[in-house]
């Protein structure tokens, strides 16, 4: 019998603090205001797009300054500098951590990293832990052209109103799952991108399994146009081609280029080459 866990788990943490942060973001800066600044925004660039359009499997590369299971990756990061060299070495798209607490980042991170690679047709994915419109208005007034929702976190209701919120701003979501629960929950809106997280956001234990398992599920579920993602637990280019081989159009790796430091360009390079 497996004993009853005591307290909150990361994940159910981050979401609490996240509820904070929003209302505090939302009195600093009222909603009218970031709408203004989203309308504003230039044209999103399409996530689904780029990923289908890479001639091998597409990488998603992640900047985060920290995380709950690695801890401290790189501090002092430069989300422009990082966005460059992602973009030059062949990443399809980049995925952007916001959320402070817990990653170190936040949405001047994004707008640095936008700013850094606009124009050249790579869509960046703002990264967070997505509960409220607010969040959604935000990263589009900050430059981004897709965002994260969490089928964990979100209910059938909230899900479908952020999606339908996200697509009216032009911009398109991955939809990130862990269980077959969360695969039905994702798949009733049909979103266009959708990920298997092979991290649980509760525990923060890693498998490549957990996307062996549910690639098949997912796929059979999918709209013909949709493409697979698999994110989490991917250090080398032998892990990637194990996704391939399971059945990913993508992968998103985080922590694997953070700690490759000054060997960053030449491991995007190898993962957005592998077969």
């Amino acid at each position: 019998m497996i004993p009853p866990r005591a307290g909150p788990s990361v994940l159910e943490r981050i979401v609490a603090a996240r509820r904070a942060d929003v209302e505090r973001a939302r009195a600093a800066t009222p909603l009218a205001d970031v709408r203004r600044q989203a309308e504003a925004a230039p044209p999103a660039v399409s996530l689904r797009a780029a990923l289908a359009a890479a001639p091998g499997i597409a990488l998603i590369a992640e900047m985060k300054r920290a995380s709950p299971s690695a801890g401290p990756l790189d501090p002092y990061l430069d989300p422009a500098a990082a966005a460059r060299v992602y973009a030059h070495s062949g990443a399809a798209a980049i995925s952007v951590l916001t959320e402070c607490e817990h990653f170190g980042g936040s949405v001047e991170d994004l707008r640095a990293a936008k700013g850094a690679v606009a124009g050249r047709g790579v869509p960046v994915l703002a990264k967070d832990f997505v509960l409220d419109e607010y969040q959604v208005w935000e990263a589009r007034a900050n430059g981004a052209d897709a965002v994260l929702l969490i089928a964990a976190i979100l209910d059938r209701a909230r899900y479908a109103s952020l999606l339908r919120l996200t697509h009216e701003l032009g911009m398109e979501a991955l939809v990130e799952c862990f269980t077959e629960q969360e695969i039905d929950l994702a798949l009733a809106q049909e979103p266009r991108v959708v990920g298997v997280n092979n991290r649980s956001l509760h525990t923060l234990e890693t498998s490549l399994e957990t996307f062996e398992r549910l690639a098949p599920v997912a796929a059979a579920r999918m709209p013909p146009d949709g493409v697979l993602v698999a994110e989490s637990g991917m250090r080398t280019v032998e892990d990637v081609r194990r996704m391939v081989r399971a059945g990913a159009r993508a992968v998103l790796v985080g922590e694997g280029l953070m700690r490759a430091r000054s060997g960053v360009a030449a491991l995007v390079r190898a993962m957005a080459a592998a077969e």
